[in-house]
């Protein structure tokens, strides 16, 4: 009898301090932080890719922005190749429309750049293939859920989201470019 309230014991403290500690499990499936490559996160690799333009993915929060379309790592052709977006350390590829514009007419836009421009602009960038030297890396973006806490105890208003849902985004960091 006294081993029974013991194992009891036990386990309403496991569930009490689970609750305290946010370790309850919810029906929603848990995020997991993982590489896109086959290789740890901040590690060197020989990249193939094409840049793509955000647009063709008809996606709108991609309305403006070029990709990487990767198609060959460390000199291995992709079965499937995957893409993503990219941070240039190199100033060779531009990441937006605008910073495009600087690189070809090597100056900012003075105004909104008109469809016509952008066509003109990307028809020696867009498509291209390039081989780099990057490395994977990744951050949190989103609105997370808000606090219970938060709402009840500091009184603030519920917030109306207009941002993507919280989530962890992989990315590449171009580091060199290399002459095929």
């Amino acid at each position: 009898m006294q081993k029974s309230i013991k194992t009891i014991s036990f386990f309403l403290f496991v569930c009490i301090s689970s609750m305290f500690f946010g370790q309850i499990k919810t029906g929603k499936p848990a995020s997991v932080i993982k590489e896109k490559l086959a290789f740890p996160f901040g590690t060197l690799v020989k990249l193939k890719f094409e840049i793509i333009d955000g647009a063709s993915l008809k996606q709108k929060s991609l309305n403006g922005i070029y990709l990487m379309k990767i198609k060959e790592i460390n000199g291995n052709s992709l079965k499937e190749p995957f893409t993503l977006e990219f941070i240039d350390e190199t100033g060779e590829f531009p990441i937006e429309n605008f910073a495009l514009y600087k690189k070809v007419y090597r100056r900012e836009a003075e105004n909104d750049l008109s469809s016509d421009e952008i066509k003109k602009m990307e028809k020696d960038y867009v498509g291209k293939t390039f081989i780099v030297l990057a490395y994977e890396s990744g951050k949190f973006v989103g609105t997370p859920e808000e606090s219970d806490y938060v709402y009840k105890k500091v009184h603030l208003p519920r917030l109306i989201k207009q941002d993507v849902s919280f989530q962890f985004k992989n990315y590449m960091v171009i580091d060199s470019k290399l002459s095929e």
